[in-house]
């Protein structure tokens, strides 16, 4: 398809399709002769990706960029990729993001033995640092306001996490592209932690009003 095409096919206009191939975020189009040059599925599924990107987390486009190189070097395995797509999922709006410990508060109990033993209990593989630092800093802000945790706590939430979460991964299959599965990954985790926290504030919210008519 032509570049007016793929502007009216993705909904983005052919100044940002332009500039996003100028600054790396988009591969060029097969040139068909000096003055043309024809795009396909490869542009529509990285449209689609930074369409959703911007829109839902208002990434940075150097932050897009750099997911991009990823997807387009095929040298990083899919697992790797996704990963990196957890990462940014997690770093961006709308989600919980990976805690940086401020000064001062090196005297904070560090967790990842706490993950990492809960991982193995549940027969899991460790292949998401970024994840098992975010429940690690998750765990000592509990521990910090007085709650007794450990992996006995990560275990109890992942296994009622589970059911939920095959479920979000079934659409991941072998036929779609490096981008699609990009999308998919970013998408759910980036969704599934509104519904998460939005349902767990309903919830406790429930459950408060539930024991307070039994005291009554």
């Amino acid at each position: 398809m032509k570049l007016s095409s793929l502007a009216v096919t993705t909904g983005v206009s052919t100044a940002s399709i332009k500039y996003y191939i100028h600054v790396g975020i988009l591969p060029a189009g097969r040139k068909r002769n000096a003055t043309t040059a024809v795009y396909d599925d490869v542009h529509v599924h990285r449209l689609a990706l930074v369409t959703w990107l911007r829109a839902e987390l208002h990434t940075p486009l150097g932050s897009i960029a750099d997911l991009a190189r990823a997807i387009d070097d095929e040298n990083v395995p899919m697992i790797e990729l996704m990963g990196e797509c957890q990462r940014l999922a997690l770093s961006s709006g709308g989600t919980a993001a990976p805690r940086r410990t401020p000064a001062g508060e090196s005297s904070r109990h560090d967790f990842n033995d706490d993950v990492l033993s809960a991982l193995e209990e549940l027969g899991w593989p460790d292949i998401s640092p970024t994840a098992r630092r975010s429940v690690s800093d998750a765990l000592a802000d509990f521990a910090a306001a007085g709650y007794v945790v450990g992996p006995d706590t990560i275990i109890l939430h992942a296994r009622a996490l589970t059911k939920i979460v095959r479920e979000n991964v079934d659409p991941i299959t072998d036929g779609l592209s490096r981008d699609e599965v990009c999308l998919q990954v970013i998408r759910g985790v980036t969704m599934h932690n509104r519904l998460l926290i939005a349902t767990s504030a309903l919830v406790h919210a429930s459950i408060s009003a539930l024991g307070h008519e039994r005291q009554s």
